[in-house]
């Protein structure tokens, strides 16, 4: 993966970038996280004609937020905020100022960075060590009781 953007621009919409940034701030990238592979594939897949409904939807009643929100979860659960993310783009690039639009993007935003960052965050592995500890904290606690329990029995 790509930790920085190519020649300073971002890679996905063009955007020049400064050195230091982590993130376009027009479309969301999170070059860390980006990868001409994965470009590809996600250009390449068309919409799902239920995507393609709920986007006609939120069109319609642009000021409606719940279509908006019908759009964006099926967008998420279909692992496509990708194509949401340009949706609200265009309409920004369309009407800066629509706050419809700002908002839903944000949203995109911070699904794409959390479901990224769970993603590529491994689960530690319980090495020897720890199970070693978690049994002699267990024989401990056995041995204290049983201990007890003689005790009382006499």
């Amino acid at each position: 993966m790509t930790a920085s953007p190519v020649a300073g621009a971002c890679p996905k919409c063009g955007r020049p970038q400064t050195p230091e940034a982590t993130a376009c701030a027009r479309c969301g990238l999170v070059f860390a996280h980006w990868s001409p592979e994965r470009a590809k594939v996600a250009a390449a897949s068309d919409p799902d004609p239920e995507t393609e409904r709920l986007w006609s939807v939120a069109l319609a009643s642009w000021s409606d937020e719940a279509g908006h929100e019908a759009f964006v979860k099926h967008c998420s659960a279909a692992g496509r905020l990708d194509l949401a993310g340009r949706r609200y783009r265009a309409r920004l690039d369309a009407d800066a100022d629509d706050a419809i639009a700002r908002k839903m993007q944000t949203r995109i935003i911070g699904m794409a960075t959390v479901a990224l960052e769970v993603a590529s965050t491994p689960p530690v592995p319980m090495g020897r060590r720890t199970w070693f500890w978690w049994v002699l904290g267990a024989a401990a606690v056995g041995g204290a009781l049983a201990g007890i329990v003689r005790a009382f029995a006499r």
